[in-house]
């Protein structure tokens, strides 16, 4: 069995917004993970948390580290979440407590037939709704051999729908009585929807795809009969038909219809649109177009002059439709259609990356210098070269797409400068943490450029300072105070944690540490504050907390050398909270006197 993952306090904070670092490590000091177990190179664990219910948080790993990373609370950005940073931490510093259990291939593997049978009869006796999804599965999945087998001369037998149905059902009341019973922030409903109609995806790509066009017929059917009364929870459903409304249209795409089940699909659509009051406006136009459009034939042949687009005609230019061909056209290995029609279409990030993943290098290289448009594009070509082994010139595209528009500078900026890096180029590493720092600032890339300029670093400081004040977000804070800190500005550092609530106290300590010496009324007053705050609460689970801050303010007393004027205030202390026993025991047996 492989260790597990290993783990750096540097790459949990790469990897997480620094206020979730520190929840994460807060939940983690305060034993609020619970329950971390590990199958193969899967770790499961529960946080607690403020919802009723525990986050329940899933690890995977291999050799080179971590390879993914969920919970399921609430937050769905990139970076990972406190729960997973808390979880991480137990890994990293308590691997001990982690109990080993078996893969789910080591607990079947040693049952026969009866036994296996047995056990999801069990399974579906205590839980009757699993029989819908292993109904949908096994249709799914039943016989791969007739969906391999390449032209159809006739229809396959058609999908029973009803499985697929009912389980949407069952998702949408679930979901309601979830929300009936909970007030928390994850959307179950959504996040269901979206992997029943994902798991859609396996009958497109083995043929099946008019089944497909069945079963997402039932999806929809059901959220239609029953989406007023979820809606009355605030779930919206535009993420929901949108990925029905692509899912039909790339199923549509990929079969032959008849003239006759174009109508009759056209027809069916325009039924749960009414039923629904939602637009499946993609699906209906792939119906329309389908593959005979004169524009597209020519495209796909390569000889269509590449249209100006006027603004009436935006509404008939679909790049999700495109984009939807493309993987059909990548699905058949018509690899030169599918360059054809992606220039065609303006599609620069799909062509470049194609033509690199084809290996055609020169004819990549050359659309890069001179068509290439957003640093989106770069990225992605970047990305594909590197993993065919020709870096220098996915560090000649990374520079190039420094240079562009786009929305990814600082991603793209990360990624060129580590591969300048691995590469041995000083110059292009400097300018690309320069640009990602722009964008977005962080400590690696501020005392990585500070390395890199050397006895030049006085001409680049100034800059990058000014970059970092004038960035306003919350979650810079603990950035600013490990920059602040380590160029001596303390009161920027000051500046930086004033206003910070108990989720960042190890900030402000830090700062106070940093700061007794030239700013010891600072530190008087606010660790003042906090103490007395706590006081007041009268929490004794919390007093050590108070007895913290006390210590730092009578070390600012005695760094101002006004040792009378601390015992003078403790005293005031001691008076104030007399029937504070336990704090009152507490703060003789620090001898803070």
């Amino acid at each position: 069995m492989s260790k597990t993952p290993d783990l750096t306090d540097l790459l949990i904070r790469q990897k997480s917004a620094p206020e979730l670092f520190s929840k994460g490590k807060s939940d983690y000091e305060a034993g609020n993970v619970t329950a971390v177990t590990r199958r193969g190179n899967l770790l499961n664990a529960d946080v607690i948390g403020n919802a009723v219910q525990p986050y329940r948080v899933r690890v995977g790993f291999d050799p080179g580290g971590v390879t993914s990373a969920n919970c399921s609370c609430a937050y769905n950005d990139d970076d990972w979440c406190e729960h997973i940073v808390a979880t991480l931490f137990v890994v990293m510093r308590q691997p001990e407590t982690i109990q080993n259990r078996p893969t789910l291939e080591q607990l079947l593997d040693p049952l026969n037939l009866e036994q296996l049978q047995g056990l999801v009869q069990n399974l579906v006796k205590q839980n009757p709704e699993l029989l819908d999804e292993i109904d949908c599965y096994i249709t799914l999945n039943g016989d791969p051999k007739i969906a391999l087998s390449g032209a159809k001369t006739q229809r396959p037998s058609p999908i029973n729908p009803a499985p697929f149905r009912q389980q949407a059902r069952d998702i949408l009341y679930e979901g309601m009585r979830y929300f009936e019973n909970l007030d928390g922030e994850d959307d179950p409903v959504t996040e269901e929807l979206l992997d029943l109609i994902d798991n859609v995806q396996g009958l497109i790509e083995i043929g099946e795809t008019y089944n497909a066009l069945i079963v997402l017929e039932a999806i929809a059917s059901a959220c239609a009969a029953d989406w007023d009364r979820v809606e009355q929870y605030g779930i919206d459903s535009d993420e929901i038909v949108l990925a029905l409304d692509e899912a039909f249209a790339e199923a549509i795409l990929s079969d032959s219809l008849s003239s006759s089940e174009v109508k009759q699909w056209r027809s069916r659509l325009e039924t749960l649109q009414d039923e629904w009051n939602t637009e499946f406006a993609l699906s209906l136009e792939s119906l329309t177009q389908g593959w005979d459009d004169p524009d597209l034939v020519e495209a796909l042949k390569g000889t269509l002059a590449e249209p100006e687009i006027e603004e009436e005609s935006l509404a008939n230019y679909s790049p999700n439709l495109t984009l939807i061909r493309l993987k059909f056209l990548d699905r058949q290995e018509r690899y030169q259609e599918y360059l054809n029609l992606a220039k065609a279409k303006g599609q620069m990030k799909q062509y470049l990356t194609m033509l690199g993943s084809l290996g055609r290098i020169s004819e990549a290289m050359e659309a890069a210098r001179t068509q290439m448009k957003t640093m989106e594009e770069a990225l992605s070509l970047g990305q594909t070269l590197r993993s065919n082994g020709e870096v220098n010139k996915a560090l000649e595209v990374g520079q190039i797409g420094l240079k562009l528009p786009g929305n990814c500078q600082y991603k793209l900026g990360s990624w060129t400068a580590e591969l300048a890096e691995e590469l041995g180029n000083a110059e292009v590493e400097l300018e690309a943490r320069q640009s990602a720092f722009y964008d977005n600032p962080h400590s690696t890339d501020y005392f990585k450029i500070k390395d890199l300029t050397g006895e030049n670093w006085s001409k680049f400081q100034p800059d990058l300072l000014n970059v970092l004040r004038q960035n306003k977000t919350f979650i810079k804070t603990e950035i600013k105070v490990d920059i602040f800190l380590s160029e001596g500005l303390i009161d920027e550092a000051i500046a930086s944690v004033k206003g910070l609530g108990s989720y960042h106290i190890d900030l402000v300590h830090r700062v106070m540490d940093a700061a007794i010496k030239q700013r010891p009324d600072w530190v008087i007053e606010t660790a003042r504050s906090f103490a007395e705050a706590i006081l007041e609460r009268k929490k004794s689970e919390s007093y050590n907390q108070a007895i913290d801050w006390l210590k730092k303010v009578r070390a600012a007393y005695l760094q101002k050398e006004q040792l009378e004027e601390w015992r003078t205030y403790r005293q005031e202390l001691l008076q104030t909270h007399a029937r504070k026993h336990k704090f009152r025991g507490m703060l003789e047996d620090m001898r803070l006197y």
